[in-house]
């Protein structure tokens, strides 16, 4: 299993950056390894909501689906893929000193050959995770 957890406070309030994290049509432009997005379910997103992704894992196209398991509008995002290997994602957000304190959490579960490649695994992304972070912080605060 790969945990990585990325902390950063963000010059903007929770409702904007909540807001921006919910528009996923922008995923793709502070997510560095993410082709495309799309929602699968009708309405607006809910716990529950499903979406397609197609993500460029070590220089390769992968489809990942997934679903929204909790939204708490200003507070809380948390997915998971259906998909294997399965990831979890989870964003929770507190006001600080007039912006937002962003933290995210990512858990990979490996098994298998996997298992034996993940301190490989971990370091790439956490390189990603923190480009991709520093791009959204740039992105939200311009």
């Amino acid at each position: 299993m790969i945990q990585h957890e990325v902390t950063i406070h963000l010059d903007k309030p929770v409702e904007q950056v909540f807001a921006f994290l919910m528009d996923t049509g922008k995923l793709a432009t502070w997510q560095s390894n993410l082709i495309k997005s799309e929602q699968l379910t009708e309405g607006p997103l809910r716990a529950g909501s499903r979406f397609r992704e197609v993500r460029r894992i070590n220089n390769k196209e992968t489809e990942i689906e997934g679903e929204i398991t909790s939204l708490e509008p200003n507070r809380r995002l948390e997915t998971k893929t259906s998909t294997r290997p399965q990831a979890m994602v989870s964003y929770s957000l507190d006001p600080e000193q007039g912006g937002t304190r962003l933290r995210y959490k990512f858990i990979l579960i490996t098994s298998g050959l996997m298992r034996l490649l993940e301190p490989v695994i971990a370091s790439s992304i956490k390189k990603d995770t923190k480009a991709d972070f520093e791009t959204l912080k740039r992105m939200l605060e311009n």
